[in-house]
């Protein structure tokens, strides 16, 4: 049940939390620093099921439940609910908009009936013991909850804004109505790219925030990934990423695109195919993933050069051992040849092997690492801390199964190879990852839930400073639209 929830959620936000059309932009101020744009009319559509209901069950009715808790209005719970679609205009795409780095949430929706819009706000007002408000323009009207949280709208559009909901933010709860309402329209040509799209969903984000040395969002990557170089803040300054994500018979596609345009960086040369003896000892029998990556030696280095990576491999004991066989542990990555391959699979007596194929430089350096790194030596096997290493063909080999490891050592290659399909995609992308659900469906989603396939990204750097990142969900039953299989998950999900 709880892997249940778990992936409910992840669904929810990949399917609710990134996705529209029509919100004018005019009402999408310049100082925005993302938006996440959702066609719930055509989501509803794919998934077969009536907007009003799918919105009910998912959410309405619990928001109507928990306002009847504190306030005697059916009335108003009524709105919430099965009068929703009357006056909210959702054949539009609605926008949830981020503003002052990521502090202030704003949720804009399109209006179909203002006049039935006024007399709910009034009756929500009065029970609250406050006031409708007009703006000093007089061109829109709010209502304060409370410092946080605030209600606004005009003749097209209502929106609720949320301060602090995951950052803090000092500044008043009004000033987003006032970015939106002042008609100062962002003029991003990436976004308006989209916006002139046609797709399910879609995401825009500003990257410069990765530039700046304040800011909220700025600051918690800081505290996740260290200190973070000049050099390599730099180059985010007006960068911009974007997400597509459409949902179609079996299959749901999501891409991303990142422009980082002071990237200065030589991306093409990292172009490269994964070596083709690193695939020679995979089992494809039972295989349910793996992950690959090819990146450029060189470009590495220089990345590596400025972080004090040996601290978290090794502990001083290890780097002083290290350097008296003549080895220089901050050195280490020039082993590496450029070419990772993980790959998983079971095999016949159900153990889950996770096999390592890493393609290094120097064979000899390479074993006189593992010689000085191991707890014991069985031939050219190396074993250190329960893992055991082989090095052939200028690869690392390394699992935590010993029958493996014996195997390669004999050169003995599998009945059954990777299918061919799954061996492009690692072939043609500078960083993929493939993940068979099948094995798993019952484990997450109950033995009666078989109807997903497979999930699988693939990575790579296009011309222009751009790079792209691409997420496939693949169903079974390639007849119906995808959002059909996940609706009945979450109804399911819900029920229990």
């Amino acid at each position: 049940m709880k892997n249940k929830i778990i992936l409910s959620a992840i669904l929810f936000v990949n399917i609710f939390s990134i996705s529209v059309y029509a919100v004018e932009r005019k009402y999408i101020p310049n100082t925005t620093d993302a938006v996440i744009s959702f066609s719930f009319d055509n989501l509803s559509k794919k998934a077969e099921g009536d907007l009003q209901q799918i919105l009910n069950s998912l959410f309405m009715q619990r928001l109507a439940n928990k306002f009847l808790e504190t306030r005697d209005d059916e009335v108003v719970a009524e709105a919430m609910t099965n009068r929703l679609a009357q006056l909210f205009d959702f054949s539009k795409d609605s926008k949830i908009i981020f503003i002052n780095d990521y502090g202030k949430l704003t949720l804009i929706v399109d209006i179909l009936d203002i006049t039935e819009l006024d007399k709910i706000m009034i009756k929500i007002a009065s029970q609250e013991d406050k006031l409708i408000s007009f703006s000093e323009s007089a061109n829109y009207r709010y209502l304060s909850l409370d410092e946080n949280t605030l209600i606004s709208w005009n003749n097209e559009i209502f929106t609720v804004s949320l301060r602090g909901l995951f950052f803090e933010d000092n500044d008043n709860i009004i000033d987003s109505a006032e970015n939106i309402f002042k008609g100062v329209a962002l003029e991003n040509e990436y976004f308006i790219s989209l916006e002139n799209e046609t797709n399910d969903c879609y995401v825009w984000m500003d990257l410069s925030f990765l530039s700046e040395n304040e800011g909220s969002l700025f600051e918690l990557l800081l505290e996740l990934a260290g200190d973070m170089p000049e050099s390599v803040k730099d180059i985010y300054k007006d960068g911009v990423l974007t997400g597509k994500i459409n949902f179609g018979n079996g299959n749901a596609d999501m891409v991303f695109d990142t422009y980082i345009p002071n990237n200065t960086y030589d991306f093409a040369s990292l172009k490269k195919q994964l070596s083709e003896n690193i695939f020679k000892f995979v089992n494809g029998q039972n295989n349910y993933g793996f992950l690959s990556l090819a990146f450029n030696n060189s470009a590495l280095s220089k990345i590596l050069g400025n972080m004090n990576y040996i601290s978290l491999l090794f502990d001083e004991e290890t780097s002083a051992k290290l350097e008296r066989e003549g080895i220089d542990a901050s050195k280490l990555y020039e082993l590496l040849g450029g070419d990772i391959f993980v790959s998983g699979w079971n095999t016949e007596d159900d153990k889950t092997v996770l096999l390592f194929s890493i393609s290094i430089t120097d064979e000899e350096t390479g074993k006189k690492v593992l010689d000085t790194l191991s707890d014991s030596k069985e031939g050219d096997i190396y074993i250190i801390g329960g893992d055991y290493f082989y090095i052939r063909d200028s690869i690392l080999y390394t699992v935590n199964e010993k029958s493996v490891i014996d195997s390669i050592a004999r050169g003995e290659i599998p009945n059954i190879k990777l299918d061919e399909n799954k061996l492009k995609l690692a072939r043609e992308n500078i960083f993929s990852s493939y993940l068979e659900l099948t094995p798993f469906i019952g484990d997450l989603l109950g033995e009666e839930n078989e109807e997903f396939e497979s999930i699988y990204l693939t990575s790579n750097i296009l011309d222009n400073k751009h790079s792209q990142t691409i997420i496939k969900l693949e169903a079974k039953d390639k007849t119906k639209n995808i959002l059909t299989i996940i609706k009945s998950f979450f109804i399911e999900s819900d029920n229990n």
